[in-house]
C-alpha cells in the first residue's frame, strides 16, 4: 500500500473541522497535526488524535507535514498560505482565496514563485454529479449553450440569525452562499464578462440583504441568472438537492438548469430533455435520467485530490486564479447591487 499523506488543519472552525473528517476518512491521508489558537482546539485535537500547535512556526520547527489545508478567516489566508507556500508545502486554501483582489494576486505569486501548489477549496466541483454534468457539456449533447438558472432559495430560521454578524455588513446570503453557486455555474460554463445585480431586506428588515438577484453574461454569449433568498419556503437549492451534506433533508429536486440549442439538463436530480425528432414545442419532449446517488464524499474527494496534487499525478481542479478571477465576479456583483449598473469584468 502508499504511504499516507500528513496533512495539517490550520484553523477549526466549521469548514475546519468538516476537512478534519474527510482527512480521517480518506485512505490517501492522515492528519499531521492542528493548528489553532482557540480554547477548543484543545478538545479537537485529542478527539482526533493530533499533536495541537498555537502557530504555524511552531509546527514548521517540529515537522513540516506533506500538505496543510488552511481554513482561517479571509483576512488571515495570504499571510497564513504564504508562509506554507514559501516553505514548499503545498496548500488547500478555502474558499474564498483571500478578502480582496490584492491579497489573492500576492497569494497566487508566491505559489508561483516558489513552484509549490496551491488549490482553493471549492468542494462542490469534486461533486461526481457536477462531474457528470461538466462532461455532458463538453459533449456536445446540449448544442450551443443559450441560458442557464441556479435556484438558491431556502428559509433560515430565527436561530440562525441571534449570531449577530450574520445580520450585518459581511453577512447575508450575497456573502454566505452565493459563492458556492457562482463557482459552479463559473466552471461549467466559463468565463464572465458582464454582471449585473440587485438586491433586497424587505422582509427582514436587516442592514444586510435576505435576496438577491445576479445576471451574468457569458464569453460564449450563454446567459444566466441566479436568484437566492434566505427568506423563502422552497425545496431548491443545492444544499437541499444535493444530499452532499447530512444536515439538510433532500428534496430530489434540481437547483440548475442549463439550457441549448439541442436539449437542456437540470441537477443534481439529473435529468436530460431533448427532442427524439423535430425540435418543436408542439412535439412531445423526451427526458433521459435515472434517479443519481448522492455524492456524500465530496470533501473526501477533494482531499484525494489534494494528494494526487501534492504527488505530482494531477494538476489543481481549482487553481489560484480561478480564485482569483471569482473574486473579481464577487467583487464586480457587490458594487453593482449599489449602482444596479452591468458591470465588465
Amino acid at each position: 500500500m502508499n504511504k499516507k499523506l500528513k496533512i495539517s488543519v490550520v484553523g477549526t472552525g466549521l469548514m475546519g473541522i468538516q476537512h478534519l473528517k474527510a482527512i480521517k476518512n480518506s485512505k490517501k491521508t492522515s492528519l499531521h497535526s492542528v493548528v489553532d489558537i482557540n480554547l477548543n482546539a484543545q478538545e479537537i485535537s485529542k478527539k482526533y488524535k493530533s499533536r495541537l500547535f498555537r502557530n504555524i512556526n511552531d509546527l514548521l520547527k517540529f515537522d513540516k507535514p506533506d500538505g496543510v489545508i488552511i481554513a482561517t478567516p479571509n483576512q488571515l489566508h495570504e499571510k497564513h498560505a504564504n508562509i506554507f507556500l514559501k516553505n514548499k508545502i503545498p496548500v488547500l486554501l478555502e474558499k474564498p482565496i483571500s478578502h480582496n483582489i490584492n491579497s489573492a494576486k500576492n497569494i497566487i505569486k508566491y505559489s508561483k514563485q516558489y513552484k509549490t501548489p496551491l488549490l482553493i477549496g471549492f468542494h462542490r466541483r469534486h461533486n461526481l454529479i457536477i462531474s457528470k454534468v461538466k462532461k455532458i457539456l463538453s459533449s456536445d449533447k446540449l448544442g450551443k449553450l443559450v441560458s442557464a438558472n441556479v435556484m438558491c432559495w431556502i428559509y433560515k430560521h430565527k436561530e440562525y440569525f441571534k449570531t449577530k454578524w450574520r445580520t450585518k455588513k459581511g453577512g447575508g446570503p450575497i456573502n454566505i452562499n452565493l459563492v458556492h453557486d457562482l463557482d459552479i455555474i463559473c466552471y461549467l460554463l466559463g468565463s464572465v464578462r458582464y454582471v449585473q445585480a440587485f438586491k433586497s431586506n424587505k422582509i427582514r428588515k436587516f442592514s444586510v440583504e435576505d435576496t438577491a438577484t445576479v445576471n451574468l453574461i457569458f464569453s460564449s454569449g450563454a446567459l444566466c441568472t441566479l436568484n437566492i433568498s434566505d427568506t423563502i419556503v422552497s425545496p431548491w437549492s443545492y444544499e437541499l438537492t444535493a444530499g452532499e451534506n447530512p444536515a439538510y433533508p433532500i428534496t430530489n429536486q434540481s437547483a440548475y438548469y442549463i439550457g441549448g440549442t439541442k436539449g437542456s439538463i437540470q441537477f443534481p436530480n439529473l435529468k436530460y430533455w431533448c427532442y427524439k425528432k423535430e425540435k418543436s414545442w408542439w412535439n412531445n419532449i423526451s427526458v433521459e435520467g435515472k434517479k443519481e446517488k448522492k455524492d456524500t464524499k465530496t470533501l473526501i474527494n477533494q482531499i484525494n485530490h489534494f494528494s494526487d496534487v501534492i504527488l505530482k499525478k494531477t494538476k489543481p481542479k481549482v487553481t489560484g486564479d480561478d480564485g482569483l478571477n471569482l473574486l473579481k465576479i464577487f467583487e464586480a456583483i457587490k458594487k453593482s447591487t449599489k449602482t444596479g449598473k452591468k458591470i465588465r469584468i
